[in-house]
């Protein structure tokens, strides 16, 4: 059983990545996954990338990984073209923007509901919204997921009989009130997800900025 800290869209904030790692390890996590999208947003782009590669962190490709207007090492372009679009490992799922063929963004529960009813998966995680999200394939409303209310720095339980959609929001910027960054911590053993608020910096985007 594991400890298994989940992180998203650094976009080169490599003193947000720093932050987390410290409070990952302080939390007791025995592995990192990330969801994607290392770079584009921030002024540490090859710094960020070369941590994950260093550490040995497993990666997916984010859009930002794959489409961007940066200059980068030639290393560094060959990582990022290697990163896969999914990983699975046994019943847990992991990408970017959606376990589905057409990559709509998961930005509510109805779009929860269509992963749900298309694919098998216990577990999926994503990113890309930049926004934490839990969501149930059990609902009491038709062709809806259900929306998880969770406390930060609180491990929620979730329920063995049930599947589940996650995303740990991000380390780069927010997309909501809370200007604070985030990721997820989930632990196998007592089968909870804990969403982490991090006290670091996050980056100044301006509106050219697109998901």
């Amino acid at each position: 059983m594991s400890r298994i800290a989940l992180i998203s869209d650094v976009h080169g904030n490599l003193a947000g990545f720093n932050a987390v790692l410290a409070d990952a390890e302080a939390c007791g996590c025995d592995r990192m996954v990330c969801l994607g999208d290392l770079v584009d947003g921030g002024p540490d782009d090859a710094q960020v990338v070369r941590e994950i590669m260093a550490r040995r962190i497993p990666c997916v490709r984010g859009n930002h990984d794959e489409i961007n207007g940066l200059t980068l090492p030639p290393d560094i372009e060959r990582y990022l073209a290697s990163l896969p679009e999914e990983m699975i490992e046994g019943d847990y799922y992991f990408t970017h923007i959606s376990p589905r063929p057409k990559k709509n963004k998961i930005g509510g529960p109805i779009e929860a509901w269509n992963v749900f009813d298309e694919h098998p998966y216990r577990m999926m995680f994503f990113g890309h919204i930049h926004v934490p999200a839990v969501y149930g394939e059990k609902s009491s409303h038709a062709v809806t997921a259900r929306d998880h209310k969770f406390q930060y720095q609180t491990p929620y339980a979730l329920d063995r009989a049930d599947r589940y959609l996650i995303c740990p929001g991000a380390i780069g910027y927010s997309r909501d009130q809370h200007q604070k960054i985030r990721y997820a911590i989930f632990d196998e053993a007592p089968w909870t997800i804990e969403i982490r608020m991090v006290e670091g910096p996050l980056l100044k985007i301006g509106r050219w900025f697109v998901d």
